[in-house]
Parts: C-alpha cells; structure tokens; sequence
C-alpha cells in the first residue's frame, strides 16, 4: 500500500544523458487511489479492458485542463520512470490515458511533473511490487494557472494505488 506524503525533491542538478535538469523545491503531494474524487471514464474503460486481459503494467492519467495554445510557462509534463528511463509520459498535447505492460516483480518507480520553463519540477519515488495481474494506476492532477471552468489544486497532486485482478482480491 502507497501511503500518504507530501514535499519536494531538494534543489539538486541532475545530469540526464546530455541534458542537466534543474530541480527546484516544487511542492507536491501523494495519496492513495481511494482517496481520488473519481476516475475519469477513459481511464476507467481502458482499465476495465486491461484487467480482463490480464496484463500487468502501469497506467499513467494525468488530469490536464490546459488549452494546446495556451502560452504559460507553467506548463507541466507528467512522466514515470523506472529505473531512470522513462516509460509514459502525458502533456497538454496527448492528454489520454497511457497503459504500459511491465514484467511482474519488484520496480523502482520515479514519478515526475516537469515545468521546462518555470524550472520547477517535482517528483518522488516509490518502489512497488506487482503481481501477475497487478496494475500500478498513477493519477496525476498537476498545478494549472490557465484554467478558468475549474480551480487548479495548489500542489502537483498524485493518487496512487495498486489494483488487482477483479478475480485476486
């Protein structure tokens, strides 16, 4: 069980591959699945569809509100990684529900939201064990100034949980 927490990565440079990424005190926090108001309907359909499968893996739901032109710098990118590769990533572009299939077993999960502009990223990490079955299901709500139909948590909020099979509980 993912249990709650709340603060940010302390202000070090990071080297990624050729790229230095600022990481500044961005505040953040994490609570569990059942703690989430609601799962959007797409993601609901695409989890739905990956447990009668059987694939065990992660899904990524980042809730962004952002128009595509809008000019903030505020921006954010929400990514997990593993392992320091990053597996899914959503932005204002590509805003739909992302399933990755991971191997059943321990992982190193790092979970991001990157502001490029305002140099203001948060993240933690997390190590899961998955199950044959099991899928890690990660909604993100990061922080957007350009909203106008609904007010924008004052944090980069994450819910995260483990849920199995229908058939293993």
């Amino acid at each position: 069980m993912i249990g709650t927490a709340t603060g940010g990565d302390l202000g070090d440079d990071k080297r990624e591959g050729d790229q230095i990424m600022k990481r500044s005190d961005a505040p953040f926090s994490v609570r569990t699945l059942d703690e989430a108001n609601r799962m959007p309907w797409r993601a609901g359909k695409l989890l739905r569809r990956v447990q009668r499968s059987g694939r065990t893996g992660v899904l990524l739901i980042a809730e962004i509100r952002e128009p595509i032109r809008s000019f903030t710098d505020r921006a954010g990118v929400v990514s997990i990684r593993e392992n320091g590769l990053e597996i899914c990533s959503r932005d204002r572009f590509v805003k739909a529900p992302k399933f990755v299939e991971l191997a059943p077993g321990p992982h190193d999960m790092e979970f991001l939201v990157i502001r490029l502009r305002a140099s203001r990223t948060s993240s933690f990490r997390r190590a899961v064990e998955l199950r044959e079955g099991d899928v890690l299901v990660a909604l993100c709500d990061p922080v957007q100034p350009n909203t106008f139909y609904r007010k924008s948590r004052p944090v980069d909020s994450w819910f995260v949980g483990i849920l199995s099979p229908p058939g293993k509980r």
